[in-house]
């Protein structure tokens, strides 16, 4: 457990200034936020306050003159306009217009997007707040504070980080580490830290820098009062379910971690989510008039979408979930067997079975490959197992389709552009698309077709074919968790690549296809340049964030066929399946060129050390040669890219052959 200088430590060392010197928060604002929710507070104070923000004053009035209140004169008094919509209103609409004004219209343009990130940022304060009313809490305003702040340290890190947030962002698009793992690994400490840090420095009420600092952790066992616990965890819960919506605080798939703990402390039964939401809708539709936004609707399917989500979260995380209406039997029995070519095929029977689903068809996710891979039919087709797999890349996907994907949510598919296939192998002109999640975590589809009422395709067994793809989802997560378990002991804990001893396995291996089908493979050996440098310049922790990070590029590069290892130390390893001399020198290439590009958005966060790496490359085509002979030989070459300037790739080769035209190879 890090001590709390040394967490201050760390995010000074994220920043370009001091902690101490980041400019204050809005005085007005964290005087608005020392309020109470007593309506005797004087008026005349707050109307003062008010008028010292002139922005501030103009949305008080635009408010209190809008057609939701519909006052039959026009209202020019600031201290009317107080003394009619009330602190509560008044407080809100003045915390929303001081932190926009300050920290988000002013922002610059980049991949993080400060416009999206207001949204998520209001949605989650206003649930909060209504979650907050229905539990009971004496202070629901309080929870709207901080439900509009609690993802502070974002755009802290935006305007201020070493590494701007949008760089990291950019830098980390293709990562399949968690958001915050990757925010440790850039930045070395996450938004959440970031956040309570500078909300103790600004003085904020302490219910604000608690939720800053604990709404993506564990909860039970940290010495909060109940009622402590629960106010961190309606905000986690807010956050969960405004990225249910579409509206993260990012536009990325990645889900906010949301602990087990969320759950014990609100029962679910205890707040109506659909009222909840319809009530967002029509405060958050209000608020986008002023400041030019949109939400989306459809608040009851919001409302079943996130009890869904949750109840798999909560699943998925050992713990019982809890009973909603109308919940029957399992239709997935993963304790039959962890190999989803057995329980798969099981489900999809037992939807025929029991809701008499004439056609289905499951589509798991492959994301080193980005695309949707058709892997099991109902009824069976001859031959679907040994052909070639029906495929969609996911970036080539449009219509219907993608709202699925990107909403998490079933759709109705009829249009044939893009589909076609899918309906072809289905035998339908229109089919459901379900999506099957676990905890967060899109794991497939699952299409539905061919049964109808009338002509039209029914949509009745829809409720449960959702259940039942929940319950999927938790199957192959479990399915994935025994096969990760099985390799565990072959994978190097730091970088989650294969570690030597898989290395050394698997090139045996691949000596074994050579001699005998005489295939082509390419081995690449990769060194850090430099870098004992940055442990001795930035400590040790930052010598594990690099090797992080070339792991992580090196993954989001390469094909499923292929291999990654650490071979010791800051070497790696790579070997390409079935690859040729140019492919393999364009593929080295790549990584250079990445990991250099992603060491200009670290230039700040290590000063006068660049990061770069250094690759030799060998080819495995003799089958006589041995498996330690190439790597001997990509090893040399290695020696000879550290020894003619680094941050090259060289290859193995005779220098009489030809340069792969545009890559930065010396031979």
């Amino acid at each position: 457990m890090e001590t709390r200088g040394e967490i201050t430590k760390a995010v000074r060392a994220a920043l370009r200034s001091e902690v101490g010197g980041l400019p204050p928060a809005p005085a007005a604002a964290v005087k608005l936020l020392s309020l109470t929710r007593d309506e005797g507070t004087e008026v005349a104070a707050i109307s003062r306050l008010i008028e010292t923000e002139p922005a501030l004053a103009v949305k008080v009035l635009q408010i209190v003159n809008s057609a939701y209140y519909g006052f039959p004169r026009r209202i020019q008094s600031i201290h009317r306009a107080v003394t009619l919509l009330g602190l509560s209103t008044v407080r809100q609409a003045a915390l929303q217009i001081l932190f926009y004004e300050k920290m988000i219209r002013r922002g610059g343009k980049g991949a993080f997007d400060r416009l999206h990130f207001w949204q998520h940022s209001l949605l989650v304060a206003i649930l909060g707040r209504e979650m907050a009313e229905r539990l009971g809490h004496p202070d629901p305003d309080a929870l709207y504070a901080a439900g509009l702040l609690h993802d502070l340290g974002k755009v802290i890190l935006e305007s201020h980080g070493r590494v701007r947030y949008s760089d990291f962002l950019t830098a980390s698009a293709h990562s399949l580490n968690s958001m915050r793992e990757n925010e440790r690994i850039y930045f070395g400490v996450t938004h959440d830290v970031v956040g309570a840090v500078i909300c103790e420095r600004w003085e904020l009420p302490e219910l604000v820098c608690r939720v800053q600092s604990l709404h993506h952790r564990d909860l039970i066992d940290v010495g909060l009062t109940t009622q402590q616990a629960q106010e961190v965890a309606i905000v986690a819960l807010a956050d969960f379910i405004a990225w249910t919506q579409g509206i993260g605080s990012v536009d990325r798939f990645n889900r906010p971690d949301l602990s087990p703990d969320v759950l014990k402390l609100i029962a679910l039964d205890q707040i109506d989510l659909s009222d909840i939401l319809e009530r967002a809708d029509a405060e958050i539709t209000e608020i986008g008039t002023f400041y030019g936004l949109a939400f989306p609707p459809s608040p009851q399917l919001r409302a079943n979408l996130v009890a869904t989500a949750l109840s798999l979260c909560q699943g998925a995380s050992g713990d019982a979930a809890p009973p909603m209406s109308g919940q029957r039997a399992s239709h997935v029995a993963p304790h039959r067997s962890l190999d989803p070519d057995d329980f798969i095929p099981l489900t999809l029977e037992a939807l025929h079975r029991d809701f008499g689903i004439e056609r289905l068809l499951m589509m798991r996710i492959d994301s080193k490959r980005r695309s949707l891979v058709a892997t099991h039919v109902y009824p069976v087709i001859p031959g679907f197992a040994t052909g070639a797999p029906l495929e969609l890349t996911i970036n080539a996907l449009s219509g219907e389709l993608v709202r699925c994907l990107r909403e998490r949510r079933p759709v109705l598919i009829r249009e044939p552009a893009g589909n076609g296939r899918v309906l072809a192998i289905l035998g339908v002109a229109e089919a459901a698309a379900v999506p099957v999640m676990c905890n967060g975590r899109l794991m497939g589809v699952l299409w539905v077709g061919g049964r109808r009422n009338g002509g039209q395709f029914d949509l009745a067994p829809l409720p449960e074919v959702m259940s039942v793809a929940g319950e999927l989802g938790i199957a192959l997560e479990r399915s994935l968790a025994f096969a990760r378990e099985r390799a565990r002991a072959e994978i190097d804990a730091l970088t989650q690549l294969n570690n030597r001893g898989a290395v050394d396995r698997f090139l045996t291996q691949s000596f074994q296809q050579v001699s005998q089908f005489g295939r082509r493979f390419a081995v690449g050996l990769i060194d850090i340049d430099h870098f004992k440098r940055f442990n001795d310049t930035f400590g040790h922790q930052a010598g594990d964030d690099v090797l992080r990070i070339v792991a992580d590029t090196m993954r989001g590069l390469t094909r499923p066929s292929d291999f990654l290892g650490r071979y010791g130390g800051e070497e790696f390893l790579f070997v390409l399946v079935d690859a040729r001399r140019r492919g393999a020198l364009a593929f080295a290439e790549r990584i250079r060129r990445e990991i250099e590009s992603r060491g200009l958005v670290l230039a700040e966060r290590f000063p006068g050390q660049a990061l770069t790496v250094s690759l030799g490359v060998a080819m495995w085509e003799d089958p006589n040669q041995g498996s330690d002979e190439v790597v001997a030989a990509a090893d040399a070459a290695l020696y000879r890219a550290k020894g003619t300037g680094r941050n090259r790739v060289v290859s193995a080769w005779s220098e009489h052959e030809p340069e792969t035209d545009g890559i930065r190879v010396d031979t």
